[in-house]
């Protein structure tokens, strides 16, 4: 696949780059387990700052990641509201294979809903790390592609903020924070947004609300404080377009059947508490219970099918961190529990989903100084799933054992090397365990072996970073559209036989002058099937090279400029798992803004799909149709124009 003229000398352009300013902004390596860890984790890692972040411009995370993070996006409705975020060559089962999380808490869900990334507004974000590789042992299941955490602000000061956004489409947003000492300790933290849009398709408006609320105490050994969120989510679904259809009008709502539409309401309750236990150990303490509650309907080639659907989602996570001093330097380590009970109901006129889901995992983690240079990472996780299918009136426990080893080598100030070896599990989820051969009780658990090496080079100027990785796959979970299911051979979840992922990364980031910044990302991603009816054939919906570039200059005093390009490369259509249908073909979006302050008011003005190209942002296979594929049409031009006040 020939990759994109301009994505090409934009990624490379950091490495050919020479000057002698500094680059005061690149972030230091982190651990994201919410430890006092001080030594560099062996893995490759992405840190996006609250700078970069501003400075990008974005109203959505989803801009942010799809610009900086090197993930492949899914997004199904080309408008951020439904996506997938993938990492080490996932398709349609992405969001179960990639985990996110907010300062600890899981967003992705039981089922194959993804992650609800709009949950998050970008006024709460302090920094965002990219975990890129496996990350079974620290974070459990899901955490197979990567990890992505999503640290919240904590401002030290009493700060005010509110926004309005107007944009393309009939977009209105307003949002705003507070964050206010209350003395004694005490401080709170207030957000708010609401968002309304017609979106660029036909029959696809969309409503957000969102509201959240933190109480924090601070002493002298720690902290606790407890959150409370609530967002309400409404859109109405516009399905898919055939070929004809998109070529037709590609603004339309799938023509046989226009009525789709949802409605989610999610409330989430988090308590936390750190505290210092000695000079040398502390224990973190985190509980949350989210419940959502959805109802509407979905189009499909069989007619509308209205449905209603309960997620409660509660989480238990104490864990305890510290140092030993030895011979060779301070190790450290880490014991934790992860007990997650997840409850999902779904009812529509296909049938009906009651399930429960019990993970209970036992974890920990060694860091070991071996020299002044090198240090040794172990890890082991020991995980038991627990299903329940009320609805038929089964129940089924499995476990399974994870371990991790790495090494990390400075070999000088600026140099850094790592290779790191790791166990990968995925539990089915309940989507999954509902919809597959009857003849099959429960799927059995995906599970796999993950190597990684890399090296990187940083210094006040730079950082250049290349990564290898080969993750090969058991059991992994996918939809086939062929296989036999609940209503005969029309599509079931399956276990496949063997796959692999074999990938290399590139990344720099220069400054080149005191006001000009560059970076850039290369991926390369060869997933393939290696044994069963698919044997040699790509995994669907994963582009071979990806790559992404952005530039930010500072043009005035309080004018900052900022331009990127995504290239996405062609791949297979989703559950196209034979590959029949051909490549879809691949892509450059240019994306710019631009930012202003001047003394308390932000403005940002920000252009997605500058040049108004017209691809298609998913795209699917339609078994129902011989050789037939349903559309899904990308957006044009999108623009964004919104004005803030700081108090």
């Amino acid at each position: 696949m020939k990759l994109s003229p301009m994505a090409l000398a934009l990624a490379a352009a950091p490495l050919l780059a020479v000057a002698d300013n500094h680059l005061d902004d690149i972030p230091p390596l982190v651990v994201t387990r919410a430890t006092p860890a001080q030594q560099v984790a062996p893995a490759s890692i992405k840190v996006i700052t609250r700078k970069q972040i501003e400075s990008s411009g974005s109203q959505t995370l989803v801009d942010v990641l799809r610009g900086q993070a090197v993930l492949q996006v899914r997004d199904t409705l080309g408008d951020g509201n439904r996506v997938g975020i993938s990492l080490r060559g996932f398709g349609e089962n992405a969001v179960n294979n990639t985990l996110v999380l907010v300062d600890g808490r899981r967003l992705n869900n039981p089922s194959l809903e993804g992650p609800n990334l709009n949950s998050v507004p970008l006024a709460n974000i302090e920094r965002i790390e990219v975990l890129r590789g496996a990350g079974t042992v620290l974070y459990g299941d899901q955490a197979v592609g990567g990890v992505v955490n999503i640290i919240t602000r904590q401002p030290s000061f009493n700060e005010a903020y509110i926004e309005s956004s107007i944009g393309s489409h009939d977009l209105e947003a307003y949002r705003g924070h507070i964050h206010q000492q209350l003395g004694g300790g005490f401080s709170t933290y207030l957000s708010g947004e609401t968002r309304n849009t017609d979106n660029y398709r036909d029959h696809n408006n969309a409503s957000y609300d969102d509201a959240f609320a933190r109480l924090r105490y601070d002493h002298d050994n720690g902290h606790a404080l407890y959150e409370y969120q609530s967002t309400d989510d409404e859109l109405e679904l516009p399905g898919y377009l055939t070929v004809a259809e998109r070529r037709n009008d590609r603004k339309a709502s799938y023509a046989s059947n226009s009525n789709g539409w949802s409605d989610s309401k999610t409330q989430t309750h988090r308590f936390a508490v750190q505290q210092k236990l000695s000079d040398a150990i502390f224990a973190n303490f985190d509980y949350s219970h989210r419940d959502s509650d959805g109802k509407g309907a979905y189009n499909s080639a069989f007619g509308t099918s209205p449905f209603n659907q309960g997620t409660r989602v509660e989480t238990f996570s104490p864990r305890l961190s510290g140092q030993i001093d030895t011979p060779l330097g301070a190790s450290e380590w880490l014991l934790g529990h992860d007990h997650v009970t997840s409850d999902y109901e779904y009812y529509s006129s296909f049938g009906d989903t009651k399930f429960r889901q019990t993970q209970r995992d036992w974890y920990g983690q060694w860091i070991q100084p071996l020299s002044q240079s090198v240090s040794l990472t172990a890890g082991y996780r020991s995980s038991e799933a627990e299903d329940r299918n009320h609805s038929q009136n089964n129940r089924h426990t499995d476990s399974q054992d994870s371990t991790s080893l790495g090494l990390n080598w400075a070999i000088s100030q600026q140099l850094r090397a790592f290779i790191k070896r790791e166990d990968v599990l995925r539990w089915a989820n309940v989507d999954e365990n509902a919809f597959k051969d009857p003849s099959i009780d429960f799927l059995k658990p995906q599970t796999g072996e993950s190597w990684e090496s890399g090296i990187e080079w940083q210094d006040n100027i730079q950082r250049y970073q290349a990564t290898l990785y080969r993750l090969d796959l058991n059991d992994e979970l996918m939809y086939d559209p062929l296989a036999t299911g609940p209503y005969g051979p029309t599509g079931a979840n399956i276990n496949l036989d063997q796959t692999r992922r074999d990938g290399l990364l590139l990344e720099a980031d220069y400054r080149l002058t005191h006001d000009l910044s560059i970076g850039g990302q290369y991926s390369f991603t060869d997933s393939e099937f290696r044994s069963g009816n698919y044997q040699g054939n790509e995994v669907p919906w994963v582009s071979r090279h990806s790559a992404s570039a952005h530039l930010t200059y500072q043009i005035l005093p309080g004018l900052k400029g900022y331009v990127e390009s995504v290239y996405t490369g062609g791949r297979y259509v989703n559950a196209d798992l034979g590959n029949t249908l051909g490549k879809e073909g691949g892509y450059t979006l240019f994306n710019a803004a631009l930012t202003y302050e001047y003394e308390k008011f932000i403005s940002k003005l920000r252009v997605n799909n500058l040049t108004g190209k017209r691809y298609d942002s998913f795209s699917t296979y339609a078994p129902w149709v011989a050789g037939s594929k349903g559309l899904y049409p990308g957006v044009e031009e999108d623009v964004q124009l919104s004005l803030g006040y700081r108090f």
